[in-house]
């Protein structure tokens, strides 16, 4: 029984250390937490907070030293799901570290503030559904899917391939590169990459859309282990161009 409660004990702190470490810092004024369906928005570093917002405290996200499913969409889900039991529906960016050599996760810092105005949730939602829309044509009869990998001294010497549904190479990932791939098999897909273990990432595929794929490479025992996370259109674009073409030989 003690060596049950001890194993029990161990996994669960194994699954806390891989999680992003969360600090966060509230206010003297106390606010009900959220209903579980209320829409949490993100205000990002160049926008203002809207008129009116109440102040509820600060937030950190971090690494634990010992993070692994840190991408950038868990550690903003991981954000909006504090801020809904402090009372806040909006989080304000201050600062978004990308991985870089000392981390492969992202570490945010923000500020969360509570508005109940309808109108001005309505301005937002409507603002971030047209930043993570389609830039293909109305009539595209395809979906295309964009893969990248920033350039990272962290297994800067390892490369893999993506594979659709685990069987088809689709293409390859380098340190500092990137590819495209249009499709018109529309539906569920499993986009995966594989060294000494795999990541993968799965896309519901729709005709006319666009989605990006941030790939990476965290350091294991012995080659190092794939990293793939689906990011919103809004980060990914700006991440994508960063990275210049391949020239050709």
């Amino acid at each position: 029984m003690k060596k049950t409660i001890i194993l029990v004990l161990l996994i669960a702190l194994i699954l806390q250390s891989c999680s992003p470490r969360i600090r966060i810092h509230l206010a003297t004024e106390t606010f009900q937490p959220l209903d579980a369906d209320t829409e949490i928005l993100i205000i990002k570093q160049d926008e203002k907070i809207p008129n009116n917002s109440k102040f509820i405290g600060e937030l950190k996200i971090g690494d634990s030293g010992f993070s692994t499913d840190c991408g950038y969409s868990k550690v903003i889900s991981d954000a909006k799901e504090t801020a809904k039991k402090s009372g806040a529906n909006l989080i304000y960016l201050i600062e978004v570290k990308k991985p870089n050599f000392g981390s492969t996760c992202y570490r945010i810092k923000a500020k969360l503030y509570q508005n109940l105005n309808k109108e001005v949730l309505a301005n937002l939602l409507e603002k971030r559904k047209f930043e993570n829309q389609s830039r293909l044509p109305a009539d595209a009869n395809y979906a295309m899917i964009y893969f990248y990998r920033p350039k990272n001294y962290v297994g800067s010497f390892i490369g893999y391939k993506i594979r659709m549904d685990d069987k088809t190479v689709i293409g390859r990932v380098r340190n500092g590169e990137k590819f495209k791939y249009k499709i018109t098999d529309f539906g569920k897909h499993e986009f995966l990459g594989k060294t000494e273990s795999k990541s993968s990432v799965i896309i519901d595929v729709k005709k006319g859309q666009e989605y990006f794929v941030r790939c990476g490479i965290k350091m294991g025992i012995g080659v190092g282990r794939p990293e793939i996370h689906l990011v919103k259109n809004e980060l990914g674009i700006s991440e994508y161009e960063s990275i210049k073409d391949k020239k050709k030989k």
